[in-house]
């Protein structure tokens, strides 16, 4: 808003946020030069100027992070490589979490790995086509998401966003462009969701879960970040927060 960052309202303005020439003038570039970074011409900001810009649109601190993602260009061979095998040690995390149900995947959503307790509270990931085991396709597409997520919107624009976020090393590889055309193709929610160029980051949410046995279960999602070399390796723990139905101590 105008009155956030020191401009007057104005009686007259028709629009309620910034105007271009504002943001402009406000980061400390032209307003033509900005014009032309809004367009995708070949322009190159320095890190003052997207710290600028970042400030004056009142961006996150994970939508900074991944506006100065995009002005770097990813290491396409350490990337064309995939994840290396230091991140393998997580299946044992994993399967020391049951029984809360953890799994192991790539920036891109490709699941690497999962514990035992992940059938009862998801699905079967083993019995899925290879192709499908991929978080992103499974919350979109399944109807099993469907009924195991009882805040299946919230919880899948997460994914999506969080997807996006970690994206920007991985956007030159055709696997994402393949599995963002997937994804396109078989889900509306993704398309229109996609569309939203919204970021997360690796934030603990809590969520609600329908477990076959335990019903509806308040469950807190907690990410954790192996960096690998090739890329970020990711732990994903769904820990009920009423842990006695379960028959166990809280965590």
């Amino acid at each position: 808003m105008p009155c956030e960052v020191g401009l007057p309202q104005g009686v007259r303005r028709r629009t309620p946020g910034l105007r271009r020439e504002e943001v402009a003038v406000l980061a400390g570039v032209s307003p033509t030069w900005y014009t032309y970074l809004e367009q995708g011409r070949d322009v190159s900001p320095s890190l003052d100027v997207l710290d600028g810009l970042a400030s004056v649109l009142g961006l996150s601190v994970f939508e900074r992070d991944y506006l100065l993602a995009l002005s770097r260009e990813p290491d396409a061979c350490a990337l064309a490589a995939g994840p290396s095998d230091s991140w393998k040690y997580l299946k044992a995390v994993a399967e020391n979490m049951y029984p809360f149900p953890a799994y192991i995947c790539s920036p891109s959503g490709d699941l690497l790995g999962w514990n035992r307790a992940v059938p009862a509270w998801l699905t079967d990931f083993g019995q899925l086509p290879e192709e499908d085991r991929n978080v992103l396709v499974w919350m979109l597409t399944s109807e099993a998401a469907h009924r195991r997520f009882v805040d299946w919107e919230s919880a899948s624009r997460h994914v999506v966003a969080r997807f996006r976020a970690e994206l920007t090393d991985w956007r030159a590889l055709p696997h994402t462009h393949r599995l963002v055309h997937e994804l396109s193709r078989r889900s509306s929610q993704f398309r229109e969701w996609w569309d939203e160029h919204r970021v997360s980051g690796p934030l603990t949410r809590v969520h609600r879960m329908r477990h076959p046995e335990h019903g509806v279960v308040p469950v807190r999602m907690v990410e954790l970040l192996h960096e690998d070399p090739n890329g970020t390796v990711r732990l994903i723990v769904h820990t009920p927060l009423a842990a006695e139905q379960l028959g166990v101590a809280a965590a």
